[in-house]
């Protein structure tokens, strides 16, 4: 391997060093999509999934739709301490496979939820899906 070659690997390495240990330390919790069931009030509902992305309301019944990320369980997060270790004891370099894994398989599941009310604010309908549409599963 070229000598260019090692110091931009290299350097890439010390200018990461850190991200990966930001990313699992800033993870999203996991979200509690078993809360939310036919009966649910609407503040329950958004006590779950956060602000609606988007609500309507047709002939008095409304329908919010939410986008969430699902992390892991936040006890997961006591990797940070083999990122700092790796860090330290590969000068950085360890983030050229810590990062991509924070990104691919560490960083949380993308859902959608749309959920119906009716006058009383009860959840009448609810459909939580992974981001591309397929069933949600817990």
């Amino acid at each position: 391997m070229k000598p260019t070659m090692l110091l931009v690997l290299f350097l890439s390495g010390v200018s990461a060093q850190g991200c990966s240990i930001y990313k699992a330390a800033t993870a999203p919790p996991p979200v509690e999509v078993e809360r939310v069931r036919v009966g649910s009030d609407r503040t329950d509902v958004i006590s779950v999934f956060g602000t609606p992305r988007l609500t309507e309301v047709t002939d008095g019944q409304r329908t919010d739709m939410f986008e969430f990320i699902s992390g892991l369980h936040q006890a997961s997060k006591s990797r940070i301490l083999l990122y700092i270790a790796g860090d330290f004891f590969t000068l950085g370099l360890s983030e050229l496979v810590f990062w991509p894994l924070e990104l691919a398989v560490l960083d949380g599941k993308e859902g959608r939820a749309v959920a119906t009310y009716g006058s009383d604010n009860t959840v009448q309908t609810v459909k939580i899906t992974t981001k591309d549409g397929k069933p949600w599963e817990h």
